[in-house]
């Protein structure tokens, strides 16, 4: 965490030195997740986050954010013979993360592009978490209502193995079951 807290520290003031523009703001919404390359049903849940974006151009800033977000899935299958089945081999898998991400944010008009990676601290480990730690890229679309309130879209897509249901028989038998994440909300721009 202290790590985290550097890092973002550094950013924050190498932008501030170089910036034409700086606001911070929220953004809150509702979460799709899922776990892909496992049997599961999606989960609905909620993220909460703040940001400062740096705009740099008319079209192009730099909007690093930290952020709380409810991930997982329920229904998991759990195949693995390593897990205890419960509700017949199934069980809900609920994934919290902290999460620092940097997003490039393309402006054109009333509309904006957004990608950027980000790195999520998971906060509640179960039996099944592999990884603490997931790296993951985002992409989204939003739209300014006002100068302040816009509605944003984004898919999230992790590349850390975050259930360890694989298996070992001389050969390995496993994919990697990572974190699939629909965000629909609001971001609100302090100015």
């Amino acid at each position: 965490m202290k790590k985290l807290f550097i890092l973002s520290a550094a950013i924050f003031g190498f932008a501030a030195n170089a910036q034409t523009e700086f606001t911070t703001g929220v953004r809150a919404g509702l979460n799709i997740s899922t776990i892909e390359d496992v049997e599961a049903s999606s989960k609905a849940g909620a993220y909460l986050g703040v940001f400062g974006n740096f705009k740099f151009a008319k079209f192009y800033s730099l909007q690093p954010e930290l952020n709380f977000s409810m991930q997982g899935a329920n229904d998991v299958h759990l195949s693995s013979r390593y897990f205890p089945a419960t509700s017949g081999g199934k069980d809900d898998v609920p994934l919290n993360y902290i999460g620092f991400a940097v997003m490039n944010k393309f402006n054109l008009k009333s509309f904006f592009l957004q990608v950027g990676p980000s790195v999520d601290f998971l906060l509640t480990e179960s039996i099944y978490t592999s990884s603490s730690v997931d790296l993951a890229l985002n992409v989204g679309l939003g739209y300014d209502i006002t100068n302040n309130l816009s509605i944003e879209g984004r898919y999230k897509a992790g590349v850390a193995d975050v259930i360890d249901d694989d298996t070992y028989w001389l050969f390995y038998f496993g994919d990697i079951n990572y974190n699939s994440v629909f965000q629909v909300g609001l971001t609100y721009k302090f100015k």
